[in-house]
């Protein structure tokens, strides 16, 4: 179930992606981007209710966690560590700064400061999540535990959503043949750093999937309004 769940929301929004390449009709893009974000938000929200209304979920999520831990080679754990920190906010930050240059370089100012403002809001989004579950973190992990709130996984959600936006811009300024490398390459980090925030045990397996379906609601959001922009940009010079 864990898998097939965290399949469905980190793959979900690709082939949002997808479908926008593919399409010139503005209302097939909305109709992706819709079904992809009520997606992500179904996931997010049955999961919050979860953790809110019961002691059940949590007990299957501690055993997860448990077996996960179990069956991890001991080498793991310490490869995780630092895999994890393609995840920090710092990294992030910068990663976007770069992109946000190479879209200047590029002449593309109005995707550079999109860049910008969706990634910064999805910062303030999953600050607004955790605030509003307060869920605490596992205890004995392998890293010292961080101060926030464990769910939704800021790491996982910001990872999602950082690393789909700059997928994006390179997508937008690289030839079609590579859509789908850039795609592999960026949905194989975020799951790295998924992955990483629960061997290390800094988070439940329910946070990161919270985080990815959040994430990836917003993600598709961000990307459908951008490509619903464009076409209507390229509508008009047309006329």
């Amino acid at each position: 179930m864990f898998y097939a769940m965290l399949a469905v929301v980190v793959v979900v929004p690709w082939l949002a992606v997808f479908a926008y390449r593919s399409t010139q009709s503005r209302a097939q893009i909305a109709f992706f981007t819709v079904a992809s974000a009520l997606t992500g938000i179904a996931v997010f929200v049955a999961i919050a209710w979860r953790i809110a209304h019961g002691t059940a979920f949590a007990a299957a999520d501690q055993l997860a966690l448990d077996a996960i831990r179990t069956h991890m080679p001991s080498f793991a754990a310490p490869v995780f560590a630092r895999l994890t920190h393609l995840g920090d906010p710092p990294t992030l930050t910068a990663l976007c700064a770069v992109f946000c240059a190479i879209s200047l370089i590029a002449r593309h100012f109005k995707l550079a400061l999109y860049l910008a403002i969706t990634t910064a809001a999805g910062g303030a989004i999953n600050h607004a999540l955790k605030t509003l579950m307060r869920r605490e973190r596992p205890a004995d992990a392998f890293v010292p535990i961080p101060e926030s709130f464990a769910f939704p996984s800021g790491h996982t959600f910001g990872s999602i959503v950082c690393y789909g936006m700059c997928a994006y811009v390179l997508m937008r300024l690289a030839p079609r043949r590579w859509d789908a490398p850039i795609i592999a390459i960026a949905c194989a980090l975020v799951l790295l750093i998924g992955m990483s925030r629960v061997v290390i045990g800094v988070h439940f397996p329910g946070d990161v999937i919270g985080g990815f379906a959040a994430g990836g609601a917003w993600l598709a959001l961000c990307i459908g309004t951008a490509e619903m922009a464009r076409r209507r940009s390229v509508d008009v010079t047309a006329r």
